[in-house]
């Protein structure tokens, strides 16, 4: 993404009057070899005579802080084993040479070679210069690295990252020149504990990461409400020890720990019959290496508090009391904590604070000393430069977004709730909050231009999680669509459980998306059913099996099969109309799974809120919001319909031509679409379904098709004409089949739209009945 194609341009575009650069005119001088003066440092001697003179202050000089050297004398240097150059040379390397020309009518074309320079341009992580701060010094902490001639402005970057860095309390790192740092290849070391510690003071004026999501609370993370139960870190006798906490709400500051349970994790949970022994601060067995880091980062940050689930949730066999309870509670426990813990290494046996290897540090590149320079012209020091051995962007993708850990169910909620995180990774720290982009060791932040496409909406997706976003169902199914291709150990008792923590902050942002001050109140009329929102039950139920999904053989058979939880593989929803109408009826709700539904638990009203069924109580009652509720039944009134499915959409062009009549984007090349057509005219292709519960029949065959019901859910409109507009109607359907004969209770098979005039009359036409969707 970083490379630019050659480009041609022509010499009517170079500008005469560019500010020329000021220190860095070498292009008449000849190629300056190593100085090898005996007195020298030995850093001195790997730098010719140039490098030995770099002036960091010249970039504040020139009024694009970029400063270049011709290539040809880079080369010449670098051949006499100058560091430096040989730096620049490298990244370069693969840079493609722009193409410089100019044409008249007489001569044509004509091909230029002017001189070319690889150029410098100083910053903090890439980022303008007109965003920069009035903090002191340069604040920088890299050189961005460019190919191209000296005025004309065509230059191609580089996709490496040269760095600069200081050692702490040096004058590079006092005059706020040089911003990256050095912490080396310990994490246990005392530089990575006061890189921690000066992240989190700098979070503490973050406002976003002091407030919950919903904005309802204010959050001050060194005392809030701790957890029911906690693990207090003691020093006794110059030793650790460690008790489990009741904590009668108190306040505290604490953290939390975020992992993937093993065997290891697995035997230190908490039980009935080892929870007093803890109390006394005995029993807790051999604790993972993983636990024991915990403790010991946490005592260093000067905090005595971690929870951690498998230690501070009770369980007792098969009896989940405790957990159904603790789990809803974990949006306050993340929120509220001080940081989150994590470590991404695929094997976690050997904890948290295991040296990096150097393989796996960009500093195993070796380190390039150059003189620090003050605005003095005072040679004070020095810094160091190197070059990434990954550019930063690709390794926080690799060691944070794609390790094992992102692909636990859980970390999904844990991630997006926390509002500080503390990366432990196999090549180095990373901390993340709410409000900026994530930082690494050397002190460099992300840049999201740079980012690739999924990197970019993986940041998006926590940024959007926040009240101020007017669109946060759209980010709730963007989440459920991320959630929905992770891995959860007990997938029948944890696929709702895993997100109730989210569903905690969304409704009350929902309800109150200006912040009322009847909050309280008004939260009770949001209403979760079984992973989506009542309010928004029409778009909620238009999920589809994602096109590049194996077919799904797993089924959640505890949740109704209307909803995304109950199978599991990966989902998605389609983009939203602005014109859509919906096109049934939510009448009443049951929250509790039993043999027959025929009268609901509750009934609807104002679309998306409930009043008891009892007619004896007339006065208005709401339901709790629950954000652990698996099943429910939606007594709907709409129409019903048969239609005939018939034999897979095979051919690109079938699936383009099902696509553009149905208003579907972005058009797929492959996926399981099926043909739908009217039982009248089932040689005409009226719409297309995605039928992941369709069932083998055993007499069916492709070309008398299958007959299901369909459940006509909203309508979108499909608009023609290029001087006259006209708007034709595309339905969106649900395809059911009925759980028994007679019973009036149906289960979803799966969705699609149906574009054909004649089968949307017929559905037109169809009389509106009252069913149950189960």
């Amino acid at each position: 993404m970083l490379n630019r194609s050659t480009s041609l341009i022509s010499l009517a575009t170079i500008d005469p009057d560019i500010e020329r650069y000021r220190d860095d005119r070498d292009d008449d001088a000849q190629p300056l070899a190593i100085d090898a003066v005996r007195n020298q440092a030995e850093a001195e001697l790997s730098l010719c005579a140039r490098c030995q003179n770099f002036d960091v202050q010249s970039f504040a000089r020139s009024a694009n802080r970029r400063k270049g050297y011709l290539l040809k004398h880079i080369e010449a240097a670098a051949n006499q084993s100058c560091q430096f150059c040989a730096l620049l040379l490298d990244a370069v390397k693969d840079v493609e040479k722009p193409e410089y020309f100019y044409v008249n009518a007489i001569q044509g074309r004509t091909t230029l070679n002017p001189d070319l320079y690889v150029h410098m341009t100083i910053s903090e992580s890439y980022k303008d210069e007109a965003l920069a701060t009035t903090s002191p010094g340069l604040q920088a902490n890299r050189f961005l690295i460019e190919l191209g001639d000296r005025f004309s402005g065509m230059r191609n970057q580089s996709k490496h990252e040269i760095c600069i860095a200081a050692d702490p309390g040096s004058p590079a790192a006092l005059s706020g020149d040089v911003l990256g740092r050095y912490i080396g290849c310990d994490p246990s070391s005392a530089s990575h504990y006061e890189t921690a510690r000066s992240w989190l003071q700098a979070c503490a004026s973050h406002s976003k990461c002091n407030e919950t999501v919903s904005g309802s609370v204010h959050i001050d993370p060194y005392n809030s409400p701790l957890p029911t139960r906690v693990i207090e870190i003691a020093r006794e006798n110059d030793r650790q020890r460690l008790y489990l906490r009741h904590t009668d709400g108190h306040h505290g500051a604490y953290i939390t720990l975020t992992h993937r349970w093993n065997e290891f994790t697995g035997r230190c949970i908490t039980t009935t019959s080892n929870y007093e022994g803890r109390l006394l601060g005995e029993d807790f067995g051999e604790l993972p290496q993983l636990f024991r880091d915990a403790f010991i980062i946490a005592e260093k940050l000067g905090i005595k508090f971690i929870w951690i689930d498998s230690i501070c949730i009770i369980q007792q066999g098969d009896d989940l009391a405790d957990w159904r309870c603790e789990a809803p509670k974990m949006a306050q426990y993340y929120q509220f904590s001080v940081f989150t813990l994590a470590g991404t290494a695929e094997d976690m046996s050997g904890g948290l604070l295991r040296s990096y290897t150097k393989d796996s540090v960009p500093w195993s590149l070796k380190l390039v000393r150059l003189p620090y320079r003050d605005k003095t012209n005072t040679i004070a020091g020095h810094f160091y430069s190197y070059r990434r051995r990954v550019p930063l962007v690709d390794e926080y993708m690799d060691q944070v977004r794609s390790s094992i850990l992102f692909r636990r169910g859980w970390i999904l909620q844990e991630w997006l709730l926390s509002k500080r995180l503390l990366w432990y990774t196999p090549d180095g720290l990373f901390f993340e909050c709410q409000q900026e982009l994530p930082r690494s060791y050397d002190q460099s932040q992300l840049t999201f231009t740079r980012a690739g496409s999924e990197l970019q909406a993986h940041l998006q997706l926590k940024a959007l999680f926040h009240f101020s976003n007017t669109d946060i169902l759209g980010f709730w199914y963007r989440a459920l669509e991320v959630y929905s291709g992770q891995h959860l150990t007990k997938p029948d008792l944890d696929r709702i459980l895993a997100v109730a923590g989210l569903a905690k902050e969304v409704g009350p942002t929902l309800a109150n998306p200006k912040r009322l001050s009847s909050l309280d109140n008004e939260v009770q009329h949001e209403v979760y059913v079984a992973g989506l929102w009542l309010r928004d039950i029409h778009h909620g139920l238009l999920w589809e099996e994602h096109h590049t999904a194996p077919p799904c053989t797993s089924k959640v058979f505890v949740t109704p099969s209307w909803s995304w939880a109950s199978l599991l593989t990966l989902v998605r929803w389609p983009s939203r109309s602005k014109a859509t109408k919906a096109a049934f009826m939510v009448t009443g709700i049951c929250f509790h799974e039993r043999d027959k539904h025929d009268i609901p638990d509750h009934l609807v009203f104002d679309g998306y809120k409930l009043r008891p069924f009892n007619p004896i109580v007339m006065t208005e009652q709401l339901s709790p919001f629950d954000p652990t509720n698996m099943f429910s039944c939606l007594h709907i009134r709409g129409t019903l319909h048969t239609v005939h499915v018939r034999g897979y959409l095979e051919t690109e062009e079938n699936l383009k031509t099902a696509a553009l009549s149905t208003t579907y984007s972005p058009i797929p090349k492959s996926c399981n679409w099926r043909a739908i057509c009217s039982a009248f005219r089932p040689e005409i292709i009226a719409g297309w379904g995605s039928l992941e519960r369709l069932q083998p029949h055993p007499i069916a065959c492709a070309d008398i098709g299958i007959a299901v019901y369909t459940l006509h859910v909203s309508t979108r409109y499909l608009r023609h004409g290029l001087w006259i507009k006209t708007s034709v109607p595309v339905l969106d359907v649900l395809f059911l089949e009925e759980v028994e004969a007679g019973s009036n209770s149906f289960r979803r098979l799966g969705v699609g739209r149906i574009a054909d005039g004649a089968l949307i009359a017929e559905l037109e036409d169809a009389k509106e009945r009252d069913i149950k969707l189960v």
